[in-house]
């Protein structure tokens, strides 16, 4: 499912009114709490369309050749991404990638 440009954009101007209605209603804290998750709304609309696959899409900080050769065949690829904690925050330090490339040096 990949999203327009036009798509996109009227998303991201709904989210923005939606924060400007909110901080008007509610306290400071809780309007910044909100603008934390559209922000990561924001970054997963973006990624919808960076690169479908069999599983899901392409997790940030991935190479392609990780991608190709490891993801696509990890049961933790969902259609939003990588669900691995490990490469939520450290992009290419899971197993299965470490593994690769251990496997991959001893190849040469």
């Amino acid at each position: 499912m990949a999203l327009t440009n036009d798509e996109k954009g009227l998303l991201q101007e709904a989210l923005s009114v939606y924060l400007q209605v909110c901080s008007q209603q509610l306290p400071p804290q809780q309007v910044q709490q909100l603008a934390a998750v559209a922000q990561g709304l924001i970054k997963k609309i973006d990624t919808v369309a960076s690169g479908s696959a069999k599983g899901g899409n392409k997790p940030n900080g991935i190479t392609d050749e990780w991608f190709k050769n490891v993801c696509m065949s990890c049961e933790k690829l969902s259609a939003g991404g990588c669900t691995d904690k490990v490469t939520e925050k450290y992009p290419g330090k899971c197993d299965p990638i470490l593994h690769y490339e251990r496997d991959k040096l001893i190849r040469k």
